[in-house]
């Protein structure tokens, strides 16, 4: 008796090969649609984790002909091409929406969270299935316009849990043991909680930085803030507004340390230690120093502050020296330089009147 054989290289080996000759087409698409999402994500401005695309391998799409039955499976499997986008909050996953909705044609949309019955464990994430847009017109896109790819939107939390459910491999409830069943319910109600929690973390945020701006209007009670990233941002917008904030990333926190280390605590120590002459001095200085960070050619507030508050201040002064040359320039337009001057014209005037 001959065992029938189940080897798609035995017997599918047409829709193998139609599958490797249409592959290299949704590569392409793949890549044409991060492309869009990266440069219009971007320009709204929303923070995101990461963007990744994929076309199906050939072990994956054999490996979903083994699990599910199609007639067609070249037009019925939407995912062969497939792009994901990790955003860091739960509101931005409607902006990112917005952005889907603008620059592809929908065919459809499917929240994976809303599928789940209350008493089923797992965690959510929005998918659609699109096809290029109008915007993406001419021959490069002939051969692509015709098929779809999947889009997924997901949190970072959304995003770990796909990954450890994943790893699990259970597929289907009856496949799991009664006594995993409850603590993976509970995993996925904190992961849920985690992300309601960091939005309103967020949100808190927004509402603290917009009261130090409005208290801007009143420089007392400004100046009394203590002094934290959102603040001393603020800080530099107020003292500098002509200036850009800072001419890399993280500049701005590396600066703040600085300022720690040496007791500021509040907006107004930082203040306290500027006037008009040390701001000049700062000017001066900066003119002078090789390969200065610049944006639109101008010093950012973060390095102009640092500076003007180092020159009369040896401790901070100290601090922020990183080369030889910049340690004599930053000296020379020092307070304690002045000084210095200071006391030899009044050392030389002594010997004078002493002759």
């Amino acid at each position: 008796m001959q065992t029938e054989t189940h080897d798609p290289w035995i017997t599918s080996p047409d829709l193998i090969r139609q599958f490797l000759d249409i592959r290299p087409s949704y590569e392409d698409l793949c890549r044409e649609i991060h492309y869009i999402l990266t440069k219009k994500i971007k320009a709204k401005k929303i923070e995101i984790s990461q963007i990744t695309f994929r076309a199906k391998t050939l072990n994956s799409f054999l490996e979903k002909l083994d699990r599910k039955f199609y007639e067609d499976p070249l037009k019925e499997i939407t995912d062969l091409a497939g792009t994901r986008v990790v955003c860091l909050y739960v509101d931005d996953i409607a902006l990112i929406e917005r952005i889907v909705r603008k620059e592809f044609v929908v065919i459809e949309k499917v929240d994976k969270l809303s599928e789940k019955s209350a008493d089923q464990f797992g965690y959510g994430a929005i998918h659609f299935i699109v096809r290029l847009g109008e915007k993406s017109s001419g021959a490069r896109y002939d051969d692509l316009k015709r098929l779809v790819c999947e889009i997924q939107l997901r949190t970072v939390l959304q995003d770990a849990w796909a990954i450890i459910d994943h790893h699990l491999v259970y597929k289907n409830e009856s496949a799991v043991p009664k006594s995993l069943h409850r603590k993976l319910n509970s995993l996925a109600g904190l992961f849920e909680t985690a992300d309601d929690q960091f939005q309103q973390i967020r949100k808190q945020r927004s509402d603290y930085v917009e009261e130090i701006r409005k208290s801007t209007e009143a420089p007392k009670e400004f100046l009394a803030t203590p002094l934290d990233l959102d603040s001393f941002r603020e800080y530099l917008r107020w003292r500098f507004p002509e200036k850009p904030i800072e001419a890399f990333k993280n500049q701005i926190g590396i600066t703040l340390k600085k300022f720690q280390e040496i007791g500021f605590k509040s907006l107004a120590d930082l203040e306290d230690e500027l006037d008009a002459d040390l701001l000049s001095r700062a000017a001066a200085a900066i003119e002078e120093m090789p390969c200065v960070s610049k944006v639109n050619e101008k010093v950012p507030a973060t390095a102009f502050l640092l500076t003007a508050i180092a020159l009369g201040n040896p401790t901070l002064l100290k601090n922020i020296v990183s080369s030889e040359e910049r340690r004599m320039i930053l000296e020379k337009h020092s307070r304690k330089s002045l000084r210095k001057t200071r006391t030899r014209v009044k050392d030389r005037k002594s010997d004078n009147t002493a002759q």
